[in-house]
This record gives C-alpha cells, sequence and structure tokens, in this order.
C-alpha cells in the first residue's frame, strides 16, 4: 500500500495536483487522509485537468474507466486507471457500494412505498436494469462533485471524509481542495455540502449527525380560512423560500422543521412564510401540528423497519430517531 501510495502521489504531483503532509490509513471513521507531520498543514488540490466528468466514466469488465471516446490524453487515463484500482471503485469502493444497496433493497415493499411518498426516494426504480450498471451508477453519484456545472470525479481529493462541524472544502477556477486548515493532530475531513441525515444516507450511504432537518410532504387543510397548505418536502439550500399560489392552495417547495446550529429558525422561517402569503391569522399551533405529523410518519417508517437483522435497516432506525429527537427538541 505504502508503495502504491507513493507512486500515486509521484504521479499526482507530475500531472499538477497538490498532496502536501498526506498519507491514507484506518481512522475512527474507517479509511481517511491524516497528516503525515501533525506539526505541519495538511493540503489536497486536484487541479482541473485530473478532474473527470462522471458521465465519462464507464465500466470495462469490473472496472473504472474513462470512456474511448472522451478528450483526455493516455496520461491522465492512467492515472486514473491506477487510482480507481488501487484507492477508490477498485479498494473496497463497490464492495462498500454494493453491500449498502442491496441492504435498500432488502427493504419490504410496504417501507419502500413509505419511503417513496415522504423521502421521495423510488428504491424500485433506482434498482432497475442492470444490476452492475446500478452500482456504477450509486458509487458514482456518492463521489461526484460540482465543478463548472459539471458533476465530476476529483482523484485524492475525494478520500477526504465528510465531517458536519468542519469546514468546506474549495472550489476555483484551477480546481478543488481541501480547507485551508492548520496543523492537526487528527484525520482531514471537511464537509461535502448542506443535507439532512435522510438526504445524506440516501445519497451517500452513511449516517451522519446533520444538523438541520427538513419536513416530509404534507398537505393541511385550513377550512375556516378556506386555505391548503401543501409541502413538496424538498430539501433547501441557503435558507431558500420558493412559495406558489393557485387558487386557494399554497405550496411549498420545503420546511425546515429543526436546526441545531440555529433552534428559531423553523419558527422564523414559518412566520416568514406566513407574512409573504399574507395569512397573519393561521392558528399559532398549525408549525406543532407540521412537527407532530413528521414525528408520526418517521415513527411508522421505523415500525416498518424494525426486527431486521441487517446492518443498513440498524443505520436507518437510527437515523429517524435521530431525525425524530431533533423535531422534538423543537416541538
Amino acid at each position: 500500500m505504502d508503495d502504491n501510495w507513493d507512486f500515486l502521489l509521484t504521479e499526482f504531483r507530475r500531472l499538477g495536483g497538490i498532496a502536501d503532509n498526506v498519507c491514507q490509513k484506518e481512522g475512527e471513521y474507517g479509511r481517511g487522509i491524516f497528516s503525515v507531520n501533525p506539526c505541519l498543514s495538511a493540503r489536497i488540490f486536484t487541479p482541473s485537468k485530473l478532474l473527470i466528468k462522471k458521465d465519462d466514466i464507464d465500466l470495462e469488465g469490473n472496472k473504472l474507466r474513462i470512456k474511448k471516446d472522451r478528450e483526455y490524453n493516455q496520461e491522465i487515463r492512467n492515472f486514473f486507471n491506477f487510482y480507481q484500482d488501487n484507492f477508490s471503485w477498485g479498494s473496497g469502493g463497490k464492495e462498500t457500494t454494493e453491500l449498502f444497496e442491496k441492504g435498500l433493497s432488502l427493504f419490504s415493499p410496504n417501507l419502500k412505498k413509505l419511503i417513496k411518498k415522504n423521502a421521495l426516494v423510488d428504491l424500485d426504480e433506482r434498482h432497475a436494469g442492470n444490476w452492475e450498471e446500478v452500482i456504477k451508477n450509486q458509487f458514482l453519484n456518492a463521489r461526484a462533485v460540482n465543478f463548472r456545472n459539471s458533476s465530476v470525479i476529483a482523484p485524492i481529493w475525494e478520500l477526504v471524509n465528510h465531517q458536519v462541524r468542519s469546514l468546506p472544502f474549495i472550489t476555483n477556477e484551477e480546481g478543488i481542495s481541501t480547507p485551508n486548515y492548520p496543523a492537526l493532530n487528527s484525520e482531514i475531513r471537511h464537509s461535502y455540502n448542506n443535507s439532512s441525515p435522510l438526504n445524506r444516507f440516501f445519497s451517500y450511504g452513511f449516517f451522519s449527525e446533520e444538523t438541520i432537518v427538513f419536513s416530509i410532504p404534507f398537505s393541511i387543510n385550513i377550512e375556516n380560512l378556506g386555505i391548503h397548505i401543501c409541502c413538496k418536502g424538498m430539501s433547501l439550500n441557503n435558507d431558500s423560500m420558493k412559495i406558489e399560489r393557485s387558487g386557494n392552495k399554497i405550496i411549498l417547495e420545503g420546511l425546515p422543521i429543526a436546526d441545531v446550529n440555529h433552534p428559531r429558525l423553523p419558527y422564523d422561517y414559518f412566520d416568514e412564510i406566513l407574512r409573504r402569503i399574507d395569512h397573519i391569522n393561521i392558528p399559532q399551533d398549525l408549525l406543532f401540528k407540521i412537527f407532530q405529523i413528521n414525528i408520526l410518519i418517521r415513527k411508522k417508517i421505523i415500525e416498518e423497519s424494525h426486527f431486521r437483522d441487517n446492518k443498513v435497516f440498524k443505520i436507518f432506525t437510527k437515523l429517524m430517531l435521530y431525525e425524530i429527537n431533533l423535531i422534538a427538541s423543537h416541538n
């Protein structure tokens, strides 16, 4: 492994990458990136020339390769092949992804229906078609990052694990970099993006104690005011607020219902919605009813996924309980 790692870094640097004071080893959260010398700062920078578009990657046999008709020189192809075979897809990435997807496939039909309706994830559609293609697509989706409006794979940089309370990675015109951390005597990690535990689970295949929870889809009729409030159940970025109005129907794109860092956010966000739709007479307890709807649905999902001797079921139940606790803390 050390020889392969040294060779990988040598080639990476020769092709314009930066890998300062880093090594790969097992840690508390599995395999990750650490400082060689904890007294010095560490950094990984993957230049744009080594960012491989996700759509340019395919399976050849059981190996990930850049499609032959795509415009990448042989040096980059050789580097990508060595990296995927020894440190990513071919070094446990495929097996880990497949174990997770097989666990999801064992969910009962009723549980899958609940997930499709409330988490907006269609597992039957996700697993349709050739199984090897399914695993490849989920593997790439979980590792891809947006760069210049394209979804790309960033070799070596993508080996850095996610941590909720950490700095975000840095993207500029030249490429993608880890945060500018000072010297650390611990694993080097960064924040992928803002996400709920539920979305993180289905998108990345692990449970993380994320700080925000969004509502499931719901529909509430307020008869005395003659309005109908619906929520699509989408996740929101940067406190965005999208409201549609059609007659007596008010449609929300999404609704934050818990936030560890900003406990007032669900209340302030909902108050702003009421202000924008000019319905200040909506009952004050409506948000609490929405909290209860979300808790009850999650409890129903747990009942469907209970007593399963399967690691993925157990992780799924754990994240549901975590979200329930966060919502209840605002209730």
